[in-house]
């Protein structure tokens, strides 16, 4: 006789369908810009820390096993240590393996095939806790809020995917842990806090309000027998540093306290923070060691706190690049850019605190305190930095559906219907970032300096072999800083400026870079140039000079070279430290007959010699052809001596057989002045290393 058939339930069909709609819903909303990202012939990816991914993998995979960071192309001549998390890189890696003809086509998938399963994985685990109903509200709230989306989107490979699981995940492991008193799980929960920091930089600032929750959770079960929340956090946190302090060996810096990055500091702190959390709940608990505990966690937070206030000074932008980039805008005041991210959640997430909390103190329900909590401190954190949005929607997700499925369970059958309505309404908007978005013809901000990138990687000698991170390059490119991940992926220099920060190094250089871009004079911006080992300015479109908001950019020499080539104009003399190479084949979208960026050369210049009457005013003059058939007028001047002699330095050969620029003499320089003048011949190699030329007759 056949064993009875079991079929799913109806209510477990219920489920499956909708949970298979919303994860639909959520690859169409990660995959809607499919048209952007595969758009002709190139890929374009979020810019530009996705760039820099495919870089940082390619380095990877020629180190594997090792983790190697440093990239000796970025912040040149002194190179830098990359902060980024070293299991996220294997994993950029890993696609970018799979796909070797095209890294960029696979990149763009690293992160929405990694969202797509965090999602899935996440709302089962939220079921078998929590129910049917929070998992379905967390799945929905995660698969089309605009921040979880972003993280998550086509074109993306930056660790940020991780941060809305993570912060959920570790949220629900510790509430668990917290409801059941399990140490283990509390271990577990550890160890997941402790491999945060190795997919994503911001995974220590998970740690302040899930820590928070131990005493919180010992106060509301201060009565319960049997195992307490504080073994449960002594637990958590020898986990959390001991995960740390493998990955600070394996991958990291162990001699250093810095604050960003693997470094010593993320296991002392992580122990500090848990065993102070700890401590209180033993005391709150009336139970033994919570004083010894306690007295740990001061040697771990007292070397930390010089690391600590400058953390703080970060989060307060007063790193020169934070207070510019959008992602470091603080939502407090940006009302607008707070409601494109968060959409709903601020309306619901207010709500859902006041019910989960309330739920939890009626209850005495401690595995609510880590979500609510978690919310608290990571959403202080987005009123700070809108990059903090990502995080904690994970966190704000769980608060939402816990809190508005125990509103629902309590109320009547009416009121469960109109609410739902009404979700369901406040919800329509976000439908449409699951639509297929248009083709824009100019969608991405950096594909107008792509041709221009590539033209230096064909054109310039190359600095050093680009792919092998063990040569120090010869010589460096300045350029904007949201130009350092392009130069050296797809140019394959070497940039002095990029987007990284808060690192010593990077701001540096960063400042370097600056002091070049922001310089008045031409023989100020050549001697820092130099300094920097620099041999060629890339200028492309800029709103200011990075760091020195009194600069006014008008006043500037790079805007002057943007603008007017380094020719003549009423204000400065022609250029002859920094000759134009190349005119990028696109265009300014206001004035079509300009390029959208060029390239410069740094040189010494060669410098003609003759003879005219005394104190005679001495004019050079050269026509030039450009790469899109322009013609120029380069003509620098200056004043013959009392004697009759003079030097007047010039920045452009007349040679044509060069590959090394497409800006083209047309012929000799013509040298005109009262008794004297004549021709000249400037060979490449005369401008290069500043050798003098005779003006002949």
């Amino acid at each position: 006789m056949l064993p009875p058939r079991h079929f799913p339930s109806r209510r477990a069909l219920a489920f499956g369908f909708v949970w298979f709609s919303l994860l639909a819903l959520a690859a169409c909303a990660r995959l809607a810009d499919v048209r952007n990202v595969f758009a002709g012939e190139h890929v374009e990816l979020v810019a530009t820390d996705s760039h820099y991914y495919v870089r940082f993998a390619h380095l990877q995979q020629a180190a594997f096993p090792r983790f190697a960071p440093f990239d000796p192309y970025i912040n040149a001549p002194t190179g830098a240590s990359i902060i980024w998390p070293p299991l996220h890189t294997w994993l950029v890696a890993l696609f970018v393996w799979l796909g070797p003809e095209v890294p960029e086509r696979a990149a763009a998938w690293v992160d929405p095939l990694l969202s797509l399963c965090g999602l899935g994985l996440l709302s089962l685990l939220v079921r078998r806790w929590r129910g049917e109903a929070v998992a379905l509200g967390v799945l929905a709230l995660l698969a089309l809020v605009p921040a979880a989306v972003e993280a998550g989107a086509l074109g993306n490979a930056d660790h940020h995917v991780h941060e809305p699981f993570l912060a959920a995940l570790c949220a629900l492991l510790l509430g668990q842990a917290l409801k059941t008193r399990g140490v283990a799980l509390g271990a577990v929960t550890g160890a997941v806090l402790g491999l945060a920091p190795l997919l994503t930089t911001s995974g220590f600032v998970l740690l302040p309000g899930l820590a928070a929750s131990l005493p919180v959770a010992a106060w509301l079960q201060r009565e319960r027998v049997g195992a307490g929340v504080g073994r449960v956090g002594l637990a958590l946190g020898l986990g959390t540093a001991g995960v740390l302090a493998l990955g600070v060996v394996l991958f990291g810096e162990p001699r250093s306290l810095a604050y960003h990055g693997l470094t010593a500091f993320s296991p002392l702190f992580a122990l500090g923070l848990w065993c102070g959390a700890s401590g209180l709940a033993l005391l709150l608990e009336r139970r033994g060691g919570g004083w010894l505990s306690l007295g740990l966690a001061v040697p771990c937070a007292v070397p930390l706190l010089p690391e600590l206030t400058r953390a703080w000074h970060h989060l307060r932008l007063g790193d020169p690049l934070l207070a510019v980039v959008m992602e470091s805008t603080p939502l407090w005041k940006d009302p607008e850019f707070a409601g494109q991210l968060l959409g709903p959640v601020l309306v619901l997430l207010p709500v859902g605190l006041v019910a989960a909390s309330a739920r939890a103190w009626k209850e005495r329900d401690a595995s609510a305190a880590p979500m609510v909590l978690g919310a608290l401190s990571l959403g202080a954190a987005a009123l700070l930095q809108a990059r903090f949005s990502q995080p904690l929607m994970g966190c704000a997700a769980l608060c939402i559906a816990v809190g508005w499925e125990g509103l629902w369970r309590g109320a009547a059958p009416r009121v469960r219907r109109v609410s739902a309505g009404a979700l369901g309404l406040a919800g329509l908007p976000l439908l449409a970032g699951a639509l297929p978005h248009p083709r824009q013809p100019d969608a991405s901000p950096i594909a107008r300096v792509r041709s221009t990138m590539e033209w230096m990687r064909e054109h310039t000698p190359a600095p050093s072999p680009p792919w092998d991170a063990s040569v120090r390059p010869a010589w460096s490119v300045i350029a904007p800083y949201d130009m350092g991940h392009l130069l050296v992926l797809w140019a394959e220099r070497p940039a002095v400026a990029t987007p990284f920060s808060q690192v010593p190094v990077h701001q540096e250089a960063n400042a370097r870079a600056s002091a070049v871009l922001g310089a008045t004079s031409e023989e100020e911006a050549y001697a820092l140039a130099r300094a920097s080992s620099a041999r060629y300015l890339l200028l492309t479109p800029m709103d200011g000079v990075l760091g020195r908001p009194e600069v006014k950019l008008s006043d500037t020499l790079a805007f002057w070279l943007r603008e007017h080539a380094g020719l003549a104009t009423g204000a400065r003399a022609a250029s002859t430290r920094f000759r134009l190479v190349h005119d990028s084949a696109e265009s300014r979208r206001l004035h079509p007959d300009l390029p959208h960026a060029r390239v410069f050369e740094v040189v010494p210049g060669a410098v003609l010699r003759g003879r005219c009457a005394p104190g005679a005013s001495v004019t050079a003059s050269l026509e030039l052809e450009t790469g899109r058939g322009g013609l120029l007028r380069y003509e620098p001047h200056t004043t013959a001596s009392p004697e009759g002699g003079f030097t007047l330095r010039v920045a452009y050969p007349t040679d044509r057989g060069t590959r090394e620029s497409d800006v083209l003499a047309r012929d000799a320089y013509r040298v005109q002045c009262e008794g004297g003048g004549g021709t000249a011949r400037v060979s490449e190699r005369a401008v290069r290393e500043g050798q003098a030329v005779e003006v002949g007759a």
